[in-house]
């Protein structure tokens, strides 16, 4: 394989930017609005930093989409570097107006430069998942439509199971209505949702709710066994465990009954980004596999 291939992404990928495993690498950050001032994830604002924040001043943060100026300041300065660029982007489901951003900026360069663009439709580990795989396609082949074809083979693949304690903090970032999130607060359950690959919507699902971290926990195992079944799938290749890191016992407990119980080739425990926390709120986790 001769071509010189850059992959672009964004630091929502459930894992840290440490534990992607190629050179070629690079990825941009996501605005994160806490009432008319904009961060970007860096040592001081951290997932862990608005996660607190949450918890203490009850602030209100939502997510904008990726810059346009920044994608094409980023792709304008290593077109002649590479021969493929190939970009994987949260979920058009989740943010339409980057997923438009992406295929703008592809379009202003298609003279100049072919460029890929993957809709994961995930959020957080479900990313990093295609992610991960997606190098490891790369290393095989560097043949456009077999990587285009054999991406999207990944996305259908892919599924995301999130623990998220308070729905709310969902609906403030606009991700689901208030009316799914209010039936969480009344119930005072432990909500699972997920992002199934396989969803040519990719909504949001309710997959079910617990009372205790033990029931939801089984709970994703189980829908996990489920959905290999229905894929004949044998092992998972790939599984990103992440979440709010004082909710640790619980996410230990997930992980401890995923190894002990499902087959798989390789389990990251990632990390939060700043944008991340957004999606999760405080005590918010979630595993996310891929069977492709």
């Amino acid at each position: 394989m001769n071509k010189r291939i850059m992959i672009i992404s964004a630091d929502n990928l459930g894992i840290g930017i440490d534990q992607v495993p190629y050179q070629h690498f690079e990825y941009l950050k996501y605005p994160v609005l806490i009432g008319e001032k904009e961060y970007r994830e860096s040592e001081t604002y951290s997932a862990s930093w608005l996660l607190e924040r949450f918890v203490k001043e009850k602030i209100t943060a939502k997510s904008s989409s990726l810059s346009r100026a920044e994608m094409t300041d980023l792709i304008e300065k290593n077109v002649n570097n590479y021969d493929l660029i190939i970009q994987v982007v949260m979920g058009s489901n989740m943010s339409a107006a980057t997923f438009n951003i992406a295929e703008e900026v592809k379009e202003k360069f298609k003279d100049l430069i072919p460029v890929i663009n993957i809709d994961s439709r995930q959020v957080v580990g479900g990313i990093g998942a295609v992610l991960l795989r997606l190098i490891d396609i790369i290393k095989t082949t560097d043949d456009d439509e077999t990587i285009k074809k054999q991406a999207g083979e990944l996305v259908t693949n892919t599924f995301s199971y999130y623990v998220t304690p308070d729905l709310n903090y969902l609906n403030r970032g606009g991700r689901i209505g208030k009316a799914k999130a209010l039936l969480g607060s009344v119930l005072r359950v432990l909500p699972v949702i997920g992002l199934m690959g396989d969803d040519p919507e990719g909504e949001i699902v309710p997959l079910g709710q617990g009372r205790t971290y033990k029931q939801v926990n089984s709970m994703i195992i189980n829908s996990i066994r489920e959905k290999m079944n229905e894929n004949k799938a044998e092992d998972i290749t790939v599984a990103i465990i992440s979440g709010d890191e004082s909710n640790r016992d619980a996410i230990d407990s997930l992980k401890k009954e995923f190894e002990s119980s499902i087959p798989c080739k390789k389990l990251v425990y990632g990390k939060l980004h700043l944008v991340e926390a957004i999606y999760m709120g405080p005590g918010g986790y979630g595993i996310s596999v891929c069977m492709k």
